[in-house]
């Protein structure tokens, strides 16, 4: 079965007898950098080292422009397949887990390995109490890793994506920044790409909704993902083709000249071609 993209555009705690008994968590990897709050032009990112120095594990912390939905990233040095891959895990903040796909990405020749989780800003927020976040990624050994001034931080990241979001004019056809919002088809994007293995071989399908950031000249600087499909993959992708495919109309001012903006794509559905 080979798949293609097609695109709508709309939008108790005993144990059992008999039970395996669960092995003990790992003791947390203590931080050896402090936090490091990038304000980019085009997202917001707190990062951090943990273990050892010389060879560190590092957290990155992502918000969406919109700041409701989150991107965390575990990178480590060591060597990947060469290509991305899809695992199911979770991510505890303490509360217990909570279920999350990831996508791995890997380079054989680079020995950097990227982990890759979305979850909600509602999710996020349990972020602000947590002394600990545990992350696990496939059946391997779980990452934990301690966490600090997580309200500071978490307070420090809402205040980036505000300025994110002025910058970028977000609200520009509110407030009188923008007169013509940036247009063009996106449906090119989509049209000769198959489905990513993985999301073949596990029959996945579901709908996505993205937000762009689109420059002066038309150019989509980054995507992020506005709506979740629950398949990584799949949505990884669609910022993929339309970042490297598609070039828009840009926004207009009060002046008629091209500013920055943001646009809200339709839904795009992802189904298998039976």
């Amino acid at each position: 079965m080979v798949g293609r993209v097609f695109v709508i555009l709309a939008l108790n705690s005993s144990v059992a007898v008999g039970a395996p008994i669960p092995s003990p968590s790992p003791e947390p990897l203590q931080p050896v950098s402090k936090w490091d709050l990038d304000y980019a032009e085009t997202q917001c990112a707190a990062m951090r080292d943990y273990g050892d120095a010389r060879n560190p594990i590092t957290l990155g912390i992502i918000p969406s422009p919109a700041g409701d939905t989150y991107e965390l990233k575990i990178a480590r040095k060591r060597t990947g397949s060469g290509l991305p891959q899809e695992f199911e895990g979770s991510i505890d903040f303490g509360a217990g887990p909570a279920k999350a796909w990831l996508v791995q990405y890997g380079s054989a020749v680079g020995k950097t390995v990227i982990d890759e989780f979305h979850i909600s800003g509602a999710e996020m927020q349990a972020a602000r109490a947590a002394k600990n976040v545990t992350l696990k990624i496939g059946s391997s050994t779980d990452v934990v890793l301690e966490l600090d001034s997580m309200p500071e931080l978490m307070d420090g990241l809402q205040t980036c994506t505000a300025d994110l979001r002025n910058f970028w004019n977000m609200d520009g056809e509110k407030n009188g920044r923008i007169v013509a919002g940036a247009k063009g088809d996106l449906r090119p994007a989509f049209s000769s790409d198959p489905y990513p293995s993985d999301a073949v071989n596990h029959e996945q399908e579901g709908d996505s909704q993205y937000l762009l950031l689109v420059d002066e000249r038309g150019a989509i600087a980054a995507c992020h993902v506005l709506k979740a499909s629950g398949v990584p993959l799949l949505d990884a992708m669609g910022c993929a083709v339309m970042k490297q495919r598609t070039k828009l109309k840009p926004a207009l001012g009060p002046s008629g000249k091209p500013v920055r903006s943001t646009l809200v794509t339709p839904p795009v559905s992802w189904k298998l071609a039976q």
